[in-house]
């Protein structure tokens, strides 16, 4: 796996799951790295993404390190999450030798709880010794209830100069993201020298056809967030449009590859499910009535117990307040297979949408259960 240049990273364990999983994870840009954020449109919104965008907001985007724990949101813990999640910024800005306003926290985990500072804090010299080029322990330490690590990669030439994308991501349940300028986490780094308006419209159309467009158990996190960023080491003389359609493919590529896996990971999940509404009147109608029928439990039930009952998803188009006419048509691959496409024409228009789902388990209810 070839890395973007510009980025560190490390990941280790220091206890806020328990001494055998790794929790806290780093980025580090030695050189700064700059780039376009998005955020959960939940408008319950944890403490480290309102610590964040505000600091993003002074640096005009602007980091030079990354700080993400798992096991704990610290979400729903007014001011005194804020300053904790400050002040573990400033800790590690502190061993690192940079400015804090640079440091950006990122969580996931158990809502209403505090962070445990102590044991974060007695762990960052070991953190920050750990930082290399290779991405797996940060991967790793990003993880909640994930069953696998979720890394995307792809390396292309343009005009001559080799191109690396990179993306990690965590998510299994709580997953709707309605993401904002990804519990879903999503890291992308890349080391082309792109003006940050561009990468802000390329990043938005394809967070758009990805991480906004899945849904395990149609729950949007209180954490979400993707976080699309370049340490600009490769650069470009003039960027032409096949040059940014390049890369703009690439970026999709490993957006929607992550986005696929979160889904396959879904809590419990033993189908992934690819839902298509076709002749829609808008952009819009297709992507409500592909997600009202991904959201669907009695739809997600009925494709774990392998049940052709597609009265189902002719409710949920309905319940979405698009109406429909008997001509509708709706063709599926095998339900006994572990990956479905189902396609539904509407015959309304010529508009269509592809949504990512799985379907649900006793296990889904099992892990939610015990989950705390």
């Amino acid at each position: 796996m070839k890395i973007p240049k510009g980025f560190l990273f490390s990941g280790i364990s220091c206890g806020i799951k328990n001494r055998l999983k790794p929790d806290l994870g780093l980025v580090y840009a030695p050189e700064y790295a700059q780039g376009v954020y998005f955020f959960t449109g939940n408008r319950v919104k944890a403490a480290p993404l309102l610590l964040g965008r505000a600091k993003l907001k002074k640096t005009k985007g602007k980091i030079k390190a990354l700080l993400v724990n798992s096991g704990n949101a610290n979400c729903f813990t007014g001011q005194k999450g804020i300053q904790d999640a400050e002040y573990t910024c400033k800790a590690v800005a502190d061993i690192l030798r940079i400015d804090s306003r640079y440091v950006i926290p990122s969580s996931t985990g158990v809502i209403g709880k505090r962070l445990p500072l102590r044991i974060i804090l007695e762990s960052l010299p070991q953190l920050v010794c750990g930082l290399d080029e290779e991405p797996s322990a940060f991967s790793q330490a990003i993880l909640t209830t994930d069953s696998f690590k979720k890394i995307a990669c792809r390396e292309f030439r343009l005009k001559g100069k080799a191109v690396r994308i990179l993306g990690i991501a965590k998510g299994a349940g709580m997953i709707y993201p309605r993401l904002k300028q990804a519990t879903m986490l999503a890291f992308i780094f890349t080391d082309l020298n792109i003006k940050n308006a561009l990468l802000n419209k390329i990043s938005k159309n394809c967070v758009d056809l990805s991480f906004n467009s899945i849904s395990v158990d149609g729950c949007c996190s209180t954490n979400d967030s993707v976080f699309v960023l370049s340490s600009k080491k490769v650069g470009i003389r003039s960027l032409s449009s096949k040059d940014l359609k390049v890369f703009s493919e690439g970026l999709s590529e490993v957006c929607l590859d992550l986005a696929k896996k979160i889904v396959q990971d879904g809590e419990g999940a033993t189908k992934f499910i690819a839902i298509t509404i076709k002749g829609a009147v808008s952009r819009s109608e297709a992507r409500k009535a592909a997600f009202s029928i991904a959201n669907s439990s009695l739809f997600k039930t009925a494709i774990y117990g392998e049940n052709p009952n597609w009265g189902r998803i002719i409710q949920a188009v309905g319940q979405a307040d698009i109406s429909l006419k008997e001509n509708v048509s709706i063709k599926s691959t095998s339900l006994k297979s572990k990956n479905i496409d189902i396609s539904v024409d509407l015959k309304r228009g010529g508009f269509s949408w592809t949504v990512y789902t799985c379907d649900f388990s006793p296990e889904y209810i099992k892990i939610n259960a015990q989950y705390s």
